[in-house]
């Protein structure tokens, strides 16, 4: 009956050891894991915050001492990481760290290199502004992607050494990175469209301080033309999660630019046409002496200063009228993308 008890008594000691090293390889795969992931939590905040700082239209030059500092910081941990042990010789988790930090650096360095570049000429032109934002979406693919290797590494580890995950701040930066993506996009295919008009309108405008009536005309006629597609454009864009406000200002925006198409740069080039007009008709007066000056030149002269007089009164009224318009939408295409990141991207 002693022996019996005895063995019994072994039995449970066995089994609580086992339980114990069981417990105890727990603690120390969790706090590996924990090590690891705190050796870039803070990074990848960081990281979130530049790109987000990116997307909120402050842009890359602006912003360019705090990717610098990201990539100093990169380096720095990526030494650290490398330095750690194997879990039980399981490098695969330190591996993917590594990958992560690499594929970030690299993004960082290179891609947003070339976006720095595009940044600055990116207005010249709709095709540079196109081919500007398509980096930014494809540069922040790439990060989206390198988190998603870390993230199923650390699901892989966590598998492997019985772990149960809590959702964390990798997840979390992870699906931020995922949603900033998303939203992005749906911005840069509106932007796109409001920036086709702008563009365009400062032709117009160009045109206009050259008192270059053809090139106005041609730019005019193009700008309504853009105005109408863009339009057209925006009604087959759904709104973004239940939020139609900034497919609402854009259509505002380029409604203006249909007007101003449509109304008020007719009206410009009507004095410009009158004022070349008075011009001749002046020229044409006073290359005769008053005693060979007919009656008629006196009417056609006076006839076209009214004219011209009336012009001058009517393009002043449609200029300062266009100038208020376009401030007012302009700011509030600013506000209202403002707003939208910080709704949608937190």
């Amino acid at each position: 009956m002693k022996k019996l008890a005895l063995t019994f008594s072994i039995l449970v000691i066995l089994i609580f050891n086992q339980n114990c090293v069981y417990t105890q390889t727990s603690n120390e795969a969790v706090e590996y894991l924990d090590g690891l992931t705190a050796s870039f939590n803070e990074l990848n905040g960081e990281t979130w915050q530049y790109l987000k700082a990116i997307t909120r239209g402050k842009g890359a030059r602006k912003v360019e001492n705090k990717r610098q500092n990201l990539l100093s910081e990169i380096r720095t941990v990526k030494s650290e990481v490398r330095r750690k042990r194997a879990y039980q010789s399981d490098v695969s988790l330190k591996n993917a760290v590594v990958e992560y930090l690499n594929l970030t650096y690299i993004v960082l360095k290179e891609d947003f290199d070339k976006i720095l570049d595009m940044e600055d000429i990116a207005e010249q032109s709709y095709d540079m502004m196109e081919a500007y934002l398509l980096a930014q979406e494809k540069a922040n693919e790439k990060l989206n992607g390198a988190f998603e290797i870390v993230q199923q590494a650390q699901k892989d580890f966590a598998e492997n050494h019985n772990i149960t995950l809590i959702e964390g701040g990798l997840d979390k930066v992870s699906q931020k990175i995922a949603k900033a993506n998303e939203t992005l996009k749906y911005y840069n295919e509106i932007y796109l469209i409001f920036f086709k008009c702008y563009k365009q309108e400062s032709y117009v405008n160009e045109a206009l301080q050259r008192n270059d009536i053809n090139g106005l005309e041609q730019n005019t006629s193009t700008l309504a033309i853009f105005a109408e597609e863009g339009l057209e454009k925006l009604k087959g864009i759904s709104s973004y999660q239940g939020d139609p406000n900034l497919k609402i200002t854009a259509r505002k925006v380029l409604t203006f630019y249909q007007s101003e198409a449509e109304k008020d740069f007719p009206s410009m080039i009507d004095f410009f046409i009158k004022k070349d007009n008075f011009e001749k008709v002046q020229k044409m007066v006073e290359s005769k002496s008053k005693k060979s000056r007919t009656q008629q030149d006196i009417d056609q002269y006076n006839k076209a200063t009214k004219e011209y007089n009336e012009a001058v009164k009517t393009f002043n009224r449609v200029i300062e009228f266009t100038n208020n318009q376009r401030r007012k939408y302009l700011e509030q295409w600013d506000q209202m993308a403002e707003r939208f990141f910080d709704k949608h991207t937190g």
